[in-house]
């Protein structure tokens, strides 16, 4: 009895000890205005929102921003909502960023055109590189023990809108 009771133990102080699942999500601002340090338009707004919406349910622990006004912009109004503060973060010391992040769950990090697929390298996975007209993306990076999956979903609102549109669109025509 006292071996099974031992083994027991072991099994359970093996199941608490394993690896912990991480999520992390990225974003690379929404559409922005001309300028010196702009604001986002207001696709990118609505945008912004979508984002909201399409986290919904998903735990959120921590917001990461570089301190620019078009990435804050983009993460503020999750932020309001769901009661968080953005932290803001440097995007010229990724490797930092990427070592800190990696202890952390259920985060959102937005950034820029270069450095949100750096930092999505940092952290494991491959990503192609993002153009000055790649918007709305947000690539959702699963951890699992030493296996790291990297899945990407549209949320550009024109976009969206788009795909609703023709949705009931189809419906009416039927």
């Amino acid at each position: 009895m006292t071996k099974f009771i031992g083994l027991c133990v072991l099994l359970f102080l093996a199941s608490c000890c394993q690896a912990q699942d991480n999520t992390w999500y990225f974003i690379r601002h929404f559409e922005k205005q001309q300028g010196n340090d702009p604001h986002l338009t207001e696709l990118g707004q609505h945008s912004a929102q979508t984002l909201i919406a399409v986290l919904k349910g998903k735990t959120l622990n921590k917001i990461y921003s570089t301190q620019y006004n078009r990435t804050i912009e983009s993460v503020t109004p999750l932020a309001v909502q769901r009661g968080l503060q953005v932290t803001l973060y440097d995007p010229t010391k990724l490797e930092f960023l990427a070592d800190k992040i990696k202890d952390e769950n259920h985060i959102l990090i937005v950034g820029h055109s270069n450095t949100t697929p750096q930092l999505i390298r940092l952290m494991g996975a491959e990503v192609a590189d993002l153009t000055e007209a790649d918007y709305g993306q947000l690539f959702t990076l699963n951890k699992s023990q030493d296996k790291v999956h990297l899945s990407t979903q549209n949320l550009r609102a024109n976009e969206l809108l788009k795909t609703r549109l023709d949705a009931t669109l189809q419906k009416v025509l039927k």
